[in-house]
């Protein structure tokens, strides 16, 4: 009973000393102090093609006054050149909120804008004094229609009906589901080596070879393991891939009518050289068949 007794008596005394030290200022009356912060630690936005604004919010503690903070911005590897980043930025008076407005020239796919915002003074608490920026361009796609899929290595014969579409402002285009009406209908006699998982889309585009426009894609797995081993994949490569091989049969046939040359391969076992062969892949554009095809 004594013993609860001083223990109470000690609490009280404590909660005393401390409204003391309350009273006299030590907390009540310390005074405010500035600080900054990014409402986020990390920026992400998908950019399109062309001339581009990024608007990144900082905010302060005290709206007293206007105050200018200097930014330091790092860029990322492989950031391009063309982005502009203030190096400092101004807080109205009255406001606790600035803009860090962020130009870019003249973003082109497939890039990727990043790099590290870092504001000169002192966090907020828990505030957020540095900034990851991460903006990958990508191309705005835009459907031309049904076309006509052919692929006489990998699905004989089959005239696969297939949505074509194009980067918007570039001369690049992407067929959909190239291989599955195909497949499906049993083209290229590959049995139980065909995986059931094909390609979204194969994409090419033009660029230039030896002095001529010639016709590029991305490598594809077109569905078809050799053997059936899922480590033995078969590959739709351009010619390019390959030392020595040239690229000259693949190109336009015609306007809207694309031929493609592509060597098949497998990696660490070999493959089908249809360089030498064209017209292998056979892409006919809707405004071809609209001709009167």
């Amino acid at each position: 009973m004594k013993l609860f007794k001083i223990l109470s008596v000690a609490a009280v005394m404590a909660v005393s000393a401390l409204s003391s030290c309350s009273d006299k200022g030590y907390w009540d009356e310390a005074p405010l102090e500035q600080g900054l912060s990014f409402q986020c630690a990390s920026y992400n936005e998908t950019l399109s093609p062309g001339a581009v604004q990024i608007v990144i919010p900082v905010r302060r503690t005290i709206t007293a006054g206007e105050e200018t903070v200097n930014i330091t911005f790092t860029p990322g590897a492989n950031c391009p050149t063309d982005i502009t980043v203030p190096s400092q930025v101004t807080f109205q008076a009255g406001s606790n909120t600035a803009e860090i407005v962020i130009n870019i020239a003249n973003a082109m796919p497939p890039t990727t804008y990043s790099g590290t915002l870092k504001f000169d003074g002192d966090p907020s608490y828990a505030g957020i004094s540095t900034l990851t920026l991460t903006c990958p361009v990508n191309y705005t796609w835009v459907s031309l229609g049904k076309g006509i899929f052919i692929d006489q290595f990998a699905t004989g014969d089959v005239e696969a009906e297939v949505e074509i579409m194009q980067a918007e402002g570039f001369q690049r285009w992407r067929v959909m589901k190239p291989y599955n009406q195909g497949m499906a209908e049993d083209g290229g006699d590959w049995g139980d080596w065909r995986t059931g998982q094909y390609p979204d889309y194969l994409e090419f585009w033009e660029t230039t070879s030896e002095g001529a426009t010639v016709l590029t894609w991305t490598p594809v797995k077109i569905g078809v393991n050799y053997e059936g081993e899922s480590s033995q994949p078969i590959v739709c490569y351009p010619p390019s891939a390959f030392t020595g091989l040239s690229m000259a049969n693949c190109r336009w046939a015609e306007p809207g009518y694309a031929c493609l040359s592509p060597y098949y391969y497998i990696s660490g076992v070999g493959g089908w050289n249809n360089t030498v062969y064209f017209g292998v892949i056979q892409i006919i554009f809707p405004s071809y068949l609209e001709g009167g095809l």
